[in-house]
């Protein structure tokens, strides 16, 4: 976050006057932060630009953000706490403790392409974090995705310990199952935001890649030999039935 003093932008930005009490104000700061991030990335936006643009002086955003690594945190907690990023474990844990495959991966993917399609500002930050090697992007990373490839990472590996799921490297299936998420809503988002290609809804989006990924995933053999295994020994021995009196 550079103290660098830029040329005047030619966009209108709204300048927001009047006194604040601290929370309020630190609130205002940040979210015209994310916006100017987000539409200039962040080698493109000076703490001087966020100042002028909240109505405040420089010193009012460094009272509020000691450093830079103080607001790209806030950034995220205050995403976080709006509910744009939730915790994997705590949305999808009765479907974790029932072992219901399909509610999991289902509510995750309808989840995260709510949040894409909502958020779209943030989405925007994110890009601009990774294309530019900026350290919020790695903040992300590890708050956010090293998060989500381990508990699904873990889930599946359990499930394939059930015999439910075939041998495959968990973070392989991770992967596929972000990449279809992730790659729907950039299609929405920068290539197609009239979807002409493809204009299906998020809960279809999410129920379509969740039967995608399980078709791919489910162990089909076993339960089909157990099965077969039981009706062979069912014809060779058939159950007598009790004879009532």
């Amino acid at each position: 976050m550079s103290k660098e003093i830029t040329a005047p932008v030619n966009e209108s930005l709204p300048v927001v006057g009047g006194r604040m009490v601290g929370e309020e104000r630190r609130l205002q700061i940040l979210r015209i932060a994310v916006r100017l991030f987000s539409q200039r990335g962040f080698r493109g936006t000076t703490t001087k630009e966020i100042a002028q643009a909240a109505g405040v002086s420089e010193a009012m955003v460094f009272r509020h953000f000691a450093n830079k690594e103080e607001l790209y945190t806030a950034i995220l907690d205050h995403k976080a706490c709006e509910g744009g990023i939730e915790d994997p474990c705590a949305l999808v844990a009765d479907a974790v403790g029932r072992k219901d495959d399909r509610a999991v991966f289902e509510t995750l993917a309808f989840s995260a392409l709510e949040h894409h399609e909502h958020d779209r500002e943030f989405m925007r930050l994110l890009l601009h974090a990774a294309l530019e090697g900026h350290e919020l992007a790695q903040m992300f990373w590890d708050r956010n995705i090293v998060q989500i490839y381990e508990f699904l990472g873990g889930y599946i590996s359990e499930r394939q310990r059930d015999g439910a799921f075939r041998l495959v490297e968990p973070k392989v299936v991770v992967r596929a199952f972000i990449g279809m998420i992730i790659h729907h809503s950039l299609n929405n988002s920068l290539w197609d935001p009239s979807r002409g290609l493809l204009n299906i809804t998020n809960e279809d989006a999410a129920r379509e890649f969740t039967e995608i990924l399980l078709r791919g995933i489910k162990n089909n053999s076993a339960p089909h030999v157990e099965t077969g295994k039981r009706t062979a020994s069912l014809i060779k021995h058939p159950v007598k039935k009790k004879q009532t009196k």
